[in-house]
């Protein structure tokens, strides 16, 4: 699929964005809608859609942003291409336009994922989604901590690598997440 666009979304949307929403992530990594659209949750995030000439709706897209230390980050918090159009290289071709949408908007993109962990009931997935950003040109922010009982890294394009600290994780978490949902910790040095 060459003519991936990532555009806003919309209410015209919601139908096929609900569902890779939850075809795509367990009911325990889900943030409400409600909570994300509503005040003051809703300045925080930006819900884009990942289409194309043939299909309206491919993927989605939810960054969150919080300005922290007088800089604004934006957290990769979700991204999904929906279960009919994976394989066909859209996150390959999604990755240089949300990072290009970051720059926009002035702000250092980072994401985080479960690190490796062989005895996971996704161990697979880790794995392949850890190479899956790292072949698309992201790099580690030697930032480990443990969300949601998981020990999680946080990748970045090398520009914005050294930017991203567990501080600033913390904040942007504080900042835009259900209260319910914890902050990240740090994991203990070995």
């Amino acid at each position: 699929m060459n003519d991936v666009i990532l555009r806003p979304y919309t209410a015209e949307d919601s139908e096929a964005y609900m569902a890779i929403y939850e075809a795509s992530f367990p009911p325990c990594e889900r943030k409400s809608f409600d909570h994300m659209l509503s005040s003051p949750a809703a300045d925080r995030y930006e819900l884009l859609v990942i289409s194309s000439s043939t299909v309206p709706v491919a993927g989605m897209v939810i960054l969150a942003y919080a300005k922290i230390d007088g800089e604004t980050y934006a957290l990769l918090d979700y991204l999904a291409v929906s279960p009919d159009c994976r394989g066909m290289g859209i996150g390959h071709a999604v990755l240089p336009l949300i990072r290009a949408h970051c720059k926009e908007r002035k702000a250092r993109l980072f994401l985080e994922i479960e690190a490796p962990d062989a005895t996971a009931d996704n161990a697979l997935q880790r794995v392949l989604r850890r190479a899956f950003y790292i072949s698309c040109g992201l790099t580690f922010c030697d930032v480990t901590a443990q969300m949601y009982g998981t020990n999680m890294e946080l990748l970045a394009f090398p520009e914005d690598a050294a930017f991203v600290t567990l501080h600033v994780y913390r904040e942007l978490v504080k900042a835009s997440y259900p209260p319910d949902m914890g902050l990240p910790e740090a994991l203990p040095s070995h």
